[in-house]
C-alpha cells in the first residue's frame, strides 16, 4: 500500500472535513473541551497544535480564551480562518521543534487528533511543555493499544494509506512523569475507523497539568 503524507491528505479533504467528522460521529474534540473546562477561564491564552479546521479550540474561544493555532495544512487553516475565532493562525509543521514561540508563552495547550500519526512523541510533547506556563493545562489525544503491552508504540496500516500509531499507557505515563506533567483525567473513546472492514479504534483523551 502506498504511503500518503498526512499533511497532503488533509489538504485534499479540508473542505469536507467538518462534514466527515459528523458523518463518522467523531466528537473527541467536544469531549476534550468538556474535560478541560473546569481548568480554564476567559482571557487565558491557548495554543492549538494541529488546529485543523478549529473544531477543538473554537469551543475555548466561545468561552473567552485567546486562541493561537498551528497546522501544516494550508487547506485546513483556510477552513479554520473562515470561522474567524482565532487571534493567530500560522502554517507550520508541528513535528519541527522547537516550535516558533518562546518559553512559557501560553496558559494552555491542546493537541487533538494528531499524535496517532507519529510514533515517538517525546520531542513534540517536550517542546509543548516548554511553551506552557506553570500550572497550565496540556490536553491531547492518542490512539491507544487495546491490550496494553510493554511496547511504547505500534504502527498499523490503514485503508487510506496513512500509518496509525497506537501508544501504550506506560509510554504516556513515562513521558508525563519525566516532564513534570500531572495526569488529571483520562477518558476512553471509541472512534469510527472510516474503514467498513475494520473495527472502531480505541482513543484516549488525556488532560495533564504542568507542575
Amino acid at each position: 500500500m502506498e504511503k500518503v503524507n498526512h499533511i497532503t491528505n488533509h489538504d485534499r479533504f479540508a473542505e469536507s472535513y467538518d462534514s466527515q467528522v459528523k458523518e463518522y460521529n467523531s466528537y473527541g474534540h467536544d469531549a476534550l473541551f468538556g474535560m478541560c473546562f473546569e481548568y480554564v477561564k476567559a482571557g487565558d491564552s491557548l495554543l492549538d497544535l494541529g488546529i485543523g479546521t478549529g473544531l477543538s479550540s473554537i469551543h475555548f474561544a466561545k468561552v473567552g480564551l485567546e486562541i493561537t493555532g498551528l497546522d501544516g495544512s494550508a487547506g485546513m487553516l483556510e477552513e479554520c480562518r473562515k470561522k474567524s475565532f482565532a487571534k493567530e493562525l500560522k502554517q507550520y509543521d508541528i513535528t519541527q521543534v522547537p516550535l516558533p514561540y518562546p518559553d512559557a508563552a501560553f496558559e494552555h495547550i491542546i493537541n487533538c487528533g494528531v499524535y496517532h500519526f507519529f510514533g515517538d512523541l517525546l520531542p513534540m510533547v517536550k517542546d509543548s511543555v516548554r511553551m506552557l506556563k506553570s500550572g497550565g493545562i496540556f490536553a491531547f489525544t492518542v490512539a491507544s493499544q487495546e491490550n496494553d503491552i510493554s511496547i511504547d508504540f505500534i504502527e498499523e496500516p490503514t485503508a487510506w494509506g496513512i500509518s496509525l500509531f497506537k501508544h501504550s499507557d506506560d509510554y504516556i505515563r513515562q513521558i508525563s512523569e519525566g516532564l513534570n506533567l500531572e495526569i488529571l483525567k483520562v477518558q476512553k473513546l471509541l472512534v469510527n475507523s472510516g474503514d467498513p472492514n475494520a473495527d472502531d479504534l480505541l482513543f484516549k483523551l488525556i488532560v495533564t497539568r504542568k507542575g
